[in-house]
């Protein structure tokens, strides 16, 4: 069931209302919106830096005999680090 041309008015006046009860509901909600685009773009650049890290991490632990299926980069970090003190 679709929201048909009067529900849209009842809507608006909801929202309005909302942001005249609470104006500082505008400032929260743009900051939030920031907020959102900043993680994500660094979130996007992120996992260019880890696709090549996590290409360096197989080929350690491939070296030191640590098996890497199934696990994520930070489990793998660990164990390399964790025989690297062993040794």
């Amino acid at each position: 069931m679709a929201i048909a041309g009067f529900e849209w008015i009842v809507v608006g006046a909801i929202i309005l209302l909302v942001f005249l009860l609470r104006p500082r509901a505008v400032t929260d909600l743009a900051r939030s919106f920031g907020q959102v685009v900043a993680e994500f773009r660094k979130g996007k650049q992120d996992n260019i830096v880890v696709g090549e890290a996590d290409e360096f991490l197989s080929e350690t632990a491939r070296k030191l005999g640590i098996w890497t299926q199934g696990k994520s980069p930070s489990q793998i970090r660990e164990e390399i680090l964790a025989k690297a003190g062993r040794g």
